[in-house]
Formats: structure tokens, C-alpha cells, sequence
């Protein structure tokens, strides 16, 4: 990986609280799309990669699916665990995919 790649796929990481309060949120009608296209039922499974700090993760949890977050940058993933604690069906895990 190039130095620029390596930089750029960590900048958010850098500055997670940063980037968890400023970043706009997603409208509700994404999440209604995604759950009425995928089919996925109310028990479904969900495997997230890139969760960053759970902004997303968090209304899926929140309609109770299962959840497993793979997320590269430590900082964020902490965020994202912090934010999910209350949602024991979510895991949040640190590191990178392909591993």
C-alpha cells in the first residue's frame, strides 16, 4: 500500500470524536430501503465492514438485528463500541477485514 493510501484510509481514525459529531447522519428512509430490498428478516444477521463510529450500525440495532461491525481504525471502533455497549446482539470488532 502507498503512503498516500496508508494515510488516507487512517485520517478519519485521527480525529473519531471529531468525525462521530460532525459527520451527518443518514435518513431513515435509507435504513427502510435497505431492509425492504435485502429482504432481510426481524432476525436477521447483519455483517458491517468499515462500521467507523456505528452511525449507521446503531439504527439497525436499534430495530434489534444481530450485528457483526468490522472496523480498521482503533479510534473508531471504540466509539462505535461505546456507543453500541447497550445492544448486546452487536459485536464491534477492531481490525481489518481481510484478517
Amino acid at each position: 500500500m502507498t503512503d498516500e493510501r496508508s494515510q488516507l484510509r487512517t485520517t478519519f481514525n485521527q480525529v473519531a470524536l471529531l468525525y462521530d459529531r460532525v459527520r451527518p447522519g443518514y435518513p431513515k428512509a435509507l435504513f427502510d430501503d435497505v431492509v425492504s430490498l435485502s429482504g432481510i428478516t426481524p432476525q436477521g444477521r447483519i455483517l458491517e465492514i468499515g462500521c467507523g463510529t456505528g452511525q449507521a450500525t446503531i439504527t439497525f440495532a436499534r430495530r434489534g438485528y444481530r450485528m457483526l461491525c468490522i472496523e480498521l481504525g482503533e479510534n473508531l471502533g471504540l466509539v462505535a463500541q461505546q456507543k453500541l455497549a447497550t445492544y448486546p446482539q452487536v459485536e464491534v470488532r477492531i481490525g481489518a477485514f481481510e484478517d
